[in-house]
């Protein structure tokens, strides 16, 4: 009987360090096929946030079109709504992923914004092999990974789920689940204002 009520109280003092922890180390990143709304998914998270009065840093990533076609990708920096042409099929560059140039100064440019130092809360739209083509961004990502004072919520390119799942927690996104995701999340953002 007693050692029952040892486990018990055991599992319940666990739990609570486990909610402490990810309270404090609060990484979450979004993956899935393309297409599934991850992106919606963050614009969502944003505009919570906002109404919640909790200050959020970082970028959204829209596609450029002409007409039915795909010809690049901006990025929306979060807060002063700045559009960086991140990558184009137009405008070339040294800097060449898939048929996309992509302009690293740009970014690296934005690098203070996107990781401004009064945030809350980074959102960042993607964390990718194209966004990684820029060391500057790719050292401040590391460096938010390594340190739990930072929070992030990224969207997270299949091909990096093995090097970023050891510092937090991963969703694949599905159609299915999207809404179950959001939800989760807010509860976790919630728990910032506490």
């Amino acid at each position: 009987m007693n050692s029952n009520i040892h486990s018990c109280f055991y599992d319940i003092i666990q739990k609570f360090k486990d909610s402490m922890e990810n309270q404090i180390k609060m990484k979450i990143f979004i993956t899935g096929q393309p297409g599934v709304g991850k992106t919606t998914l963050l614009r969502r998270v944003y505009n919570f946030c906002r109404d919640k009065g909790i200050l959020v840093c970082g970028f959204i990533t829209e596609e450029v079109r002409d007409g039915r076609f795909r010809v690049g990708f901006e990025l929306v920096i979060l807060g002063d709504n700045q559009r960086l042409n991140f990558a184009s099929i137009y405008k070339e560059t040294p800097h060449k992923f898939g048929k996309y140039f992509l302009d690293i100064n740009s970014l690296e440019s934005a690098v203070d914004k996107i990781f401004c130092l009064d945030s809350d809360l980074y959102i960042i739209d993607e964390i990718g092999k194209m966004e990684f083509y820029s060391d500057k961004f790719r050292e401040k990502i590391h460096e938010v990974m390594k340190n739990d004072r930072f929070k992030i919520i990224a969207s997270l390119h299949r091909d990096f789920v093995q090097e970023f799942k050891k510092y937090g927690k991963v969703y694949y996104l599905t159609q299915e689940n999207r809404d179950v995701v959001f939800e989760e999340i807010k509860q976790e953002i919630l728990m910032l204002k506490r």
